[in-house]
């Protein structure tokens, strides 16, 4: 029997109501359990709507849904605990003992089905890059609103999706407290192509193309081009971004612009658009034969001093300079990247901490000089010099005593390190320089011998571009370990130390959806942060002073060192 595919409300919201169509309605308290799983002003919105379907008596028997697993260390919160199964066309009815609910539709299957399904929506076709960075000049739409609410936008062409997600939570007021998606035209809007994925939907294990891979100008190119944007997939807040025209890109302009704007964004968790059109009728006064409850409760939702009619395009501008993306373009693509998984709006701690190591980055006097460079690089130089063309290791797999005895001594190990320095598994920079070797790709262990790879013959040479190789490489490990690597070269390259910082980036970590048993998040972030930060201090040394890792860290995280 094949597997059970699984629908995710980041995928089938969108089609709830041509289920209902075609199943004959979707029960409310099943929708109640699903959108547990989101935040209490989503599953309010969600459940407006299905306070209106009609219950259908299949689903009495459902079995009880409400078990769940304890995460485990490494594995972020976002999983299956917020899908159900669904049938397979032709399967037999056996499944409902399982617990899938038995619909018995086979033509629903396309609105759900997975990329690489015979029945999967269209996929979104890319167009083409520009070959240089132009100025994309865009009107920003919130559908339906009327009076319109608008911003015109002056856009990099190269700006990510996901760093546009940012510029449009900004530009328009909304606190990014909610799911987002983007939807590709580049004409009209077609609700059965699939959305680019973001951070949820690749969490839960969706198929598809990453809004953090996609820029803008692979989305619309051509004036009259359209992008799609929902936020709030309870509200459902759709947003049309229209290309108007295209310019020469302003030297030393930001990524994002505002020029122009019409009112403010309405209230979050209003009920939609006719939530808010209702939301103006109550503060105009037209509230003739509504109940005046209802009234003071819309009144009463509102933040102080709200004023529908409001814009400021210079408050929008200083937003746009001190929000998320500010600085990202002198830093290594893994901090951008970063950003994107979190569920919410960025902490403030952490865009202050991107700010002030991309400040450090753009000033010129903190750059190294090659000779900097080249006595970073040193160890692993050194290393790659004695393997040569092949190093036969010890029985017990460690490299021999002599070949270790020359890296303790010439790297002048002897200050960070008690011992004779002649047996690597007694000696912990010789086995961490090379271990963080082998993961960086320089090296390679086969059959009891090491030797040097195609890349590490390549860079051996040329220290600069040997660092750009290193750094292309980082952050290293699983999913998890990647996240605490960034976090930990972000907290060493502002000039703090690691271990007054592991605390701030646990709670990083449990922003980014990480979880753990107990207590011991700062433990695991240690842990799961060490194969990145073995680099580092295989560069820098152990037990340097902090200027030195500090700024081997800075070199790590600038933009230019992510290009091997």
């Amino acid at each position: 029997m094949p597997a059970e595919p699984v629908i995710t409300w980041s995928s089938g919201y969108r089609k709830i109501r041509e289920l209902v169509d075609h199943a004959g309605d979707v029960k409310a308290e099943l929708m109640d359990f699903a959108m547990s799983r989101r935040s209490q002003t989503e599953s309010r919105s969600f459940m407006r709507m299905s306070a209106d379907l009609r219950t259908d008596p299949t689903l009495d028997d459902m079995p009880d849904l409400t078990a769940r697993t304890q995460p485990t260390r490494g594995v972020p919160m976002a999983g299956d605990d917020n899908v159900f199964p669904f049938p397979v066309p032709g399967e037999p009815s056996s499944s409902k003992a399982k617990g899938a609910p038995q619909f018995g539709v086979p033509d629903v299957m396309p609105f759900f089905a997975g990329a690489g399904h015979p029945f999967a929506p269209p996929t979104q076709k890319l167009l083409r890059k520009r070959p240089t960075r132009a100025a994309l000049i865009v009107r920003l739409d919130l559908d339906d609103a009327r009076p319109p609410i608008w911003r015109r936008l002056r856009l990099a062409s190269d700006l990510p999706l996901s760093q546009l997600h940012d510029v449009i939570q900004t530009a328009m007021g909304w606190e990014d407290c909610h799911l987002h998606h983007f939807v590709m035209g580049p004409t009209s809007r077609d609700l059965r192509k699939q959305p680019f994925l973001g951070p949820f939907d690749i969490e839960e294990g969706e198929q598809g193309i990453a809004e953090t891979d996609v820029r803008l100008d692979q989305v619309v190119s051509k004036p009259g081009h359209r992008l799609f944007y929902e936020y709030d997939f309870g509200d459902s807040w759709w947003h049309t971004i229209k290309l108007e025209k295209v310019e020469p890109w302003p030297e030393d302009g930001p990524d994002a612009f505002c020029l122009d704007g019409k009112r403010a964004c309405p209230p979050e968790d209003i009920g939609g658009i006719w939530g808010y059109l209702e939301l103006l009728d109550c503060l105009a006064g037209r509230t003739d034969g509504t109940d005046p409850e209802h009234v003071k409760m819309m009144l009463d939702w509102l933040p102080p001093d709200y004023d529908p009619a409001s814009f400021s395009v210079d408050e929008v501008n200083d937003a746009l300079l001190d929000g998320p993306s500010s600085g990202l373009n002198e830093l290594h693509p893994m901090v951008a990247s970063l950003l994107a998984k979190g569920l919410t709006r960025p902490p403030l701690e952490l865009l202050e901490l991107i700010n002030r190591v991309a400040d450090r980055a753009s000033d010129e006097d903190e750059c190294l000089t090659d000779a900097h460079i080249t006595a970073l690089v040193s160890g692993y130089r050194l290393l790659i010099e004695l393997i040569g063309d092949g190093l036969t290791l010890t029985q017990a797999g460690y490299l021999p005593p002599r070949v270790v005895e020359q890296l303790f001594t010439q790297l002048g190990m002897t200050s960070e390190w008690i011992g004779k320095g002649n047996r690597e598994d007694q000696t912990l920079p010789v086995l961490e320089l090379r271990e963080s070797a082998t993961r960086l790709g320089l090296i390679r262990k086969s059959r009891g011998r090491l030797t040097v790879t195609t890349n590490g013959r390549k860079v051996a040479d040329e220290p600069v571009a040997l660092l750009r190789f290193i750094a292309s490489r980082l952050p290293l490990g699983k999913a998890h370990e990647k996240d605490a690597g960034v976090l930990a070269l972000l907290f060493m390259a502002a000039g703090e130390q690691w271990r007054e910082s592991v605390d701030k980036a646990a709670e990083l970590m449990e922003w980014l959806g990480w979880r753990v048993d107990g207590d011991a998040m700062s433990e695991a972030v240690n842990e799961w942060s060490s194969p990145t930060r073995g680099v580092l201090y295989s560069l820098a040394g152990r037990i340097s002073p902090a200027q030195r890792k500090s700024a081997a860290a800075l070199e790590l995280l600038r933009s230019s060192a992510s290009t091997a």
